[in-house]
């Protein structure tokens, strides 16, 4: 039990560290893009990426089953590099042949770049290989995908026996997912997948916020800072619920909770704001800084119940 809280409280950290530094993600419009982007970068110190053409398939494909790991891994970037649908029967065939776990994770990846709905039935029986490593990128390839059935899927992931695996598939559905999957989502964080927290306050409505709050002091506040900043920075939801969120953080009180804050002000409009309720919003989150000491009291992360 010491172990599981202990780690726990490392994710916390993690989570919140990103929090506090202003990390940023990218908004609900735009993920699919910026996932599809990030996914094409050129991997392992990759200069850039090689010209080919659709043409070359049946000159390509061959290498696929070269005895030189360097061939198949040149084969698998040019058929990425031909972004076609019709890459993924050859890169399917190469999984389900076996291969050293170096090649099965670059032509994980090379679906996930694809991001081709053909690709699904191979990644979906990735999703219980034996190695977490693979099932971790078989659900990050299919969250890639635009298909209706992608969310359903990454449920699985949910109930995954590697908890890197559970908390990628609740990464995922927070940016792919939808209401219909809050519940699983509460449900895989009532169990202890604290990445859930992200991906519920990024698809969770208005209604959702008393049930998220529940976990207040039962969880990590770190964990539910995460969870915060993603309902704080949305345009679909009120004022007066975010105003609700500020000051029941400011009830929590404490450094980490001061800090949150304090990164959130610099997200809202500065100077003379025309604006009535953005005005009394911004006027609201500063006096609540104002009111936390600036070192000690309030609650701290991993701290159980005290909120209570």
């Amino acid at each position: 039990m010491k172990t599981t809280k202990n780690r726990t409280s490392r994710v916390a950290l993690a989570l919140v560290a990103g929090l506090l530094c202003g990390a940023t993600l990218a908004a609900p419009a735009e993920a699919q893009r910026g996932r599809r982007a990030a996914a094409q970068q050129p991997e392992e110190g990759d200069s850039r990426r090689p010209t080919v053409t659709i043409a070359q398939l049946d000159e390509v494909t061959p290498k696929l089953e070269s005895a030189n790991t360097d061939e198949v891994r040149e084969a698998l970037d040019l058929l990425v590099a031909m972004d076609d649908r019709r890459v993924v029967p050859p890169i399917a065939a190469l999984l389900r042949s076996g291969q050293q776990d170096a090649i099965t994770d670059r032509a994980l990846n090379a679906l996930k770049v694809l991001a081709a709905p053909q690709s699904i039935e191979v990644l979906v029986e990735f999703t219980t290989h034996r190695r977490e490593g693979a099932r971790r990128r078989a659900y990050q390839a299919l969250a890639a995908i635009e298909d209706r059935r992608v969310p359903g899927l990454l449920e699985r992931g949910l109930r995954d026996s590697d908890r890197t695996v559970r908390g990628a598939a609740a990464l995922a559905l927070g940016e792919v997912g939808g209401e219909a999957n809050l519940d699983v989502l509460f449900l895989a964080f009532e169990r202890g997948v604290v990445e859930a927290a992200i991906a519920i306050g990024k698809i969770g409505k208005e209604d959702s916020l008393p049930r998220y709050a529940e976990f207040l002091g039962r969880e990590p506040l770190g964990v539910m800072l995460s969870g915060y900043h993603e309902y704080l920075r949305r345009d679909d939801i009120d004022l007066e619920k975010k105003a609700a969120i500020v000051e029941r953080l400011g009830e929590v009180s404490g450094t980490m909770v001061r800090r949150f804050l304090q990164e959130y002000l610099t997200t809202l409009p500065e100077g003379r704001i025309r604006n009535r309720e953005i005005r009394e919003h911004r006027e609201l989150v500063e006096t609540t800084i104002r009111r936390i000491p600036v070192e000690g009291g309030g609650v701290t992360m991993g701290q159980e119940g005290a909120a209570q």
